[in-house]
């Protein structure tokens, strides 16, 4: 027992001793790296001196016939006291080797970038070439007019269209110019993955996540243009919800989805954590977060602020929203189904059509929405206990679709009546109704 305890005692020094040893050399490297290069041949001059000195005094006192007579004695004291010295100017000389292949490598990287970014954004694609053809044909009037007039007798207008044409190779099926543009631009996207996750440094991840975020923006914003018109017709806003979750399955959308959804070098949460200040607004419309390929933990957005992004269809089945902001968040026809929305802020969000079946929304802060009970009907038993919302909330959203067929409307309730029923709904359901001043209602 007393051995155990003995060598528990010495690992644990040993590695007291270990971890010392690391924190001075982290705080020696620091300090040495903040010297300029001739205060590093300064301090290396220094110790040249003070190991002459030593070297000096030991010889003479020790061996001073050595230091009268051996020229070779002289030779080596000369190499052991200039090694500093030229320590030094090797470690600048190597240090600016591998700067300037380093900048080698970030030029080289940076023009692969350049590139990447204009496939990504279609620039390479080749243009549809319209040709005007007008053709006039003019000639005298008949004989007895006044000669020398002329009369426009026909005028002729042909416009085409000119596409890439497919080649033909000896038999071999391919394609043309435009679909191989196309067929670059998505290889491109894929190819901002390493550029994304840091793997070429730091510096290229902000700009590849705003050329991602773009691309899929625009590739849905026609899409979005028609909802502006299509706001008082929920079956145009289906069909506008459909032509999202299309080009979202479409091999550019599923790239971009992929890439954008995509976890860090140690393969342990989002890249788009490490940009909590660039992911309000955004916009995934459409997006499937339960595409195939897809890692589990590229659904967890939880402590997240994601105040006013677009989510419009994206499918979100089973994705973590824990303590999340989604203030103003736009969910319309989103499926939320077993998602976790415990502690979640939702103040003004539109949720129209959201489908909540089986969502959890302990503590989730829901004053403001458009939201209406039918949907929050299909939330499990247990998932809106603490949830909060307002009078108003439960008077114009709520209550019409609760209240049995009997109960009077809102209105003809008095004031004691409309206590009782609130109290009934929250022993029912768990959830805490509000004034519009943030005033408790229902204790």
């Amino acid at each position: 027992m007393e051995r155990e305890n003995l060598v528990a005692s010495c690992k644990k020094l040993i590695a007291g001793w270990e971890k010392t040893a690391d924190e001075k050399k982290k705080i020696l490297t620091e300090k040495w790296t903040k010297f300029t290069n001739v205060g590093k041949v300064f301090c290396a001059g220094i110790a040249s001196i003070v190991i002459f000195i030593f070297l000096f005094i030991f010889f003479q006192s020790c061996f001073p016939e050595l230091m009268e007579k051996s020229a070779g004695l002289w030779n080596f004291i000369i190499l052991v006291v200039s090694a500093p010295v030229a320590f030094a100017i090797w470690h600048f000389r190597d240090e600016n080797n591998r700067q300037q292949i380093e900048n080698q490598r970030k030029d080289i990287n940076l023009k692969e970038f350049q590139k990447l970014s204009e496939w990504v954004s279609g620039a390479h694609l080749p243009e549809i070439k319209t040709v005007d053809k007008t053709t006039e044909k003019e000639g005298l009037k008949d004989k007895g007019e006044i000669e020398g007039e002329l009369q426009l007798i026909e005028r002729t207008t042909e416009k085409t269209e000119e596409y890439g044409t497919k080649p033909y190779i000896g038999g071999f099926d391919t394609f043309g110019k435009r679909e191989g543009a196309v067929a670059l631009q998505i290889s491109a996207v894929y190819n901002l993955l390493p550029f994304f996750r840091g793997d070429y440094g730091e510096s290229f991840r902000r700009p590849a996540f705003n050329l991602l975020k773009s691309a899929w923006q625009a590739m849905q914003q026609d899409s979005l243009k028609k909802w502006k018109t299509a706001n008082s017709s929920s079956n145009k806003q289906r069909e506008i919800i459909r032509e999202l979750r299309r080009k979202a399955e479409s091999p550019m959308g599923v790239a971009l989805t992929h890439v954008l959804l995509s976890l860090d070098q140690k393969n342990m949460q989002l890249n788009l954590r490490d940009f909590p200040e660039m992911l309000p607004n955004i916009c995934l419309a459409g997006m499937n977060f339960n595409l195939s390929g897809v890692d589990e933990k590229a659904r967890n957005w939880s402590g997240l602020n994601l105040s006013g992004v677009d989510f419009r269809g994206v499918h979100l089945e089973e994705v973590q929203f824990e303590k999340s902001q989604l203030d103003d968040a736009n969910l319309q026809y989103a499926d939320l189904s077993v998602a976790k929305l415990q502690n979640a802020t939702l103040w003004f969000a539109d949720l129209q059509h959201t489908n909540l079946s089986g969502a959890e929304l302990q503590n989730a802060d829901l004053s403001g929405y458009d939201l209406s009970w039918r949907q929050l009907e299909k939330v499990k038993d247990g998932g809106l206990i603490g949830s909060k919302i307002t009078k108003n909330d439960f008077a114009y959203n709520f209550y019409p679709r609760w209240k049995a067929k009997t109960d009077s409307k809102w209105e003809a309730l008095t004031e004691g009546e409309r206590m009782t029923t609130m109290q009934k709904f929250h022993s029912e359901t768990g959830m805490y109704i509000f004034d519009e001043c943030g005033n408790q209602i229902i204790l």
